[in-house]
């Protein structure tokens, strides 16, 4: 049998998932095969750069950043963070914390959008979301990012999706345009 319903919902989350990822230079979204209303995706990030623990333990900026997303059956009743959100790679010390591989802490509530998951994953990755109140996932990341100047972030200010630009050319009368 059939949820109606949550079809509706993954038809709805590949629309509108492929057309941010369409609109974005940052962003490859690929749904994995199973159905036509997928319910799994791999969100490839690159270009925009967050943080990383390299071999010799600094803190250094990385471009690529990717995560599996996987909506359960019962995604529109009720959230299972590590059911929805996965981190795979490529590096295998992200430095944020609301990250420590495989997990990564978003809020997620029953039924959010693959959009907005699409979202909050870029805005964890650049630092332009974390929270510092507690120890998180990645506690020497919490407690490295309350030490540092606050001008320090977002660590990338540039946007997930192209901004539309609408330029108009006018021409002064009298003058001609070479």
């Amino acid at each position: 049998m059939s949820d109606r319903i949550f079809e509706a919902f993954l038809r709805q989350q590949l629309e509108a998932g492929m057309a941010l990822a369409n609109s974005s230079d940052v962003l490859d979204l690929t749904p994995l095969p199973g159905s036509e209303s997928p319910s799994r995706y791999i969100a490839h990030f690159s270009g925009r750069k967050g943080l990383v623990r390299d071999q010799r333990g600094g803190i250094v900026e990385f471009d690529k950043f990717v995560v599996g997303i996987n909506f359960p059956e019962d995604y529109l009743r009720r959230v299972n963070i590590p059911q929805v959100i996965t981190y795979l790679g490529p590096h295998p010390e992200p430095w944020h914390p609301n990250i420590r591989p495989p997990f990564v802490c978003a809020h997620i509530e029953p039924g959010s959008s693959l959009v907005d998951i699409l979202y909050a994953c870029f805005e964890i990755w650049t630092w332009n979301l974390f929270a510092t109140g507690d120890e998180g996932l990645n506690h020497a990341a919490s407690q490295w990012s309350r030490k540092q100047e606050h001008s320090r972030f977002p660590v990338d200010r540039r946007p997930l999706r192209r901004r539309s630009l609408r330029l108009e050319m006018t021409t002064t009368p009298g003058k001609e345009v070479a």
